[in-house]
């Protein structure tokens, strides 16, 4: 568990299976970020399918069943206290929410697809009450860039942080 008071990078299910030409020139970003210094923590997931997942059973989706820790694309510097977790739904695993984030003051998500499992997550965060904000220019989705940009319309009109109301009126 890490101290309180520490920020932390969540990068989703940037690997193999999600690059296209649509989320290819986020990887270099993404990396970047991760090493630039300002986290001191770093949650990497990764997206398995199983014949037991709702993208298999559901979505007929069939790739994937290979994914694991090798397939991730974003290498954090050794120093980074990271911690790699394999997922195989769109959002983090419930049960071990608290363990991955810990006591965070603050976690930037970035990473793909952003119509899908960033947007999941950011849910999952702001259903726990974490202070989080989705860095859309570090994210995309493998469907192109009209998904990216309805999944950050989306998280910037329910999830994002809005100015607090004048209390002398109401809407």
């Amino acid at each position: 568990m890490i101290k309180p008071s520490r920020s932390a990078l969540l990068v989703i299910d940037v690997q193999r299976e999600f690059l296209t030409d649509c989320t290819r020139d986020r990887v270099p970003k993404i990396q970047q970020l991760v090493e630039s210094g300002k986290y001191d923590y770093c949650i990497l997931t990764y997206y398995k399918n199983t014949p037991q997942s709702s993208s298999y059973g559901r979505l007929h989706w069939y790739e994937g069943l290979d994914a694991c820790a090798d397939s991730l694309l974003i290498h954090p510097p050794e120093e980074l206290l990271t911690v790699v977790e394999e997922k195989t739904t769109y959002g983090l695993p419930h049960k071990d929410l608290f363990r991955l984030v810990g006591l965070c003051s603050h976690i930037d998500i970035v990473g793909f697809d952003t119509d899908a499992c960033v947007m999941a997550a950011a849910v999952n965060l702001f259903d726990a009450g974490y202070d989080f904000d989705v860095l859309g220019e570090y994210c995309a989705s493998t469907n192109g860039h009209d998904y990216h940009e309805a999944g950050m319309k989306i998280i910037n009109k329910v999830l994002a942080r809005q100015p607090e109301p004048d209390s002398g009126h109401c809407p």
